[in-house]
């Protein structure tokens, strides 16, 4: 009896974990990383930017933790900063990831404050994401950059 009933809690710690595991990897899931930016102006010249100017730019302010999205694409698709903050340089494991979204519309820019890690390393992808139909649409550019 002990051994079914071990062998069932280890069923469902998988399926559980699986479901958790497929239910992140959604940006709708419910999720502290997943954020609607704030509307803006564009963030200027001091900002570390890639992507596209037609489709999704995003762009990273060191200077206080500021990642910024522009929206360049009347569609039903929002440009996302799909971003990733490694602890240093040299290491591979991630420490926080996210993504900042905007859905404010063509030809407008947003910003999410964040607090990374110190002298680490931010990995910013340019993207779109279609809510409506639950899927991404499109990457329009990767880079990587110091954080201070």
């Amino acid at each position: 009896m002990i051994r079914i009933r071990t062998t069932m809690t280890a069923g469902a710690g998988f399926v559980g974990a699986l479901a958790l595991a497929l239910s992140a990897a959604s940006p709708a899931a419910a999720d502290d990383s997943w954020q609607q930016g704030t509307r803006t102006s564009n963030p200027g010249s001091a900002a570390l930017c890639v992507g596209s100017l037609d489709k999704a730019r995003v762009c990273f302010n060191p200077s206080g933790d500021k990642v910024y999205v522009y929206d360049g694409d009347a569609d039903s698709a929002s440009a996302v900063a799909d971003w990733e903050n490694h602890k240093h340089w040299s290491d591979n494991s991630v420490y926080r990831s996210g993504q900042c979204m905007n859905s404010e519309g063509a030809g407008t820019w947003v910003v999410c404050n964040k607090d990374f890690y110190e002298d680490g390393l931010l990995l910013m992808t340019a993207r779109t994401y279609d809510r409506s139909a639950g899927r991404w649409t499109g990457s329009y550019g990767f880079d990587s950059f110091r954080t201070s």
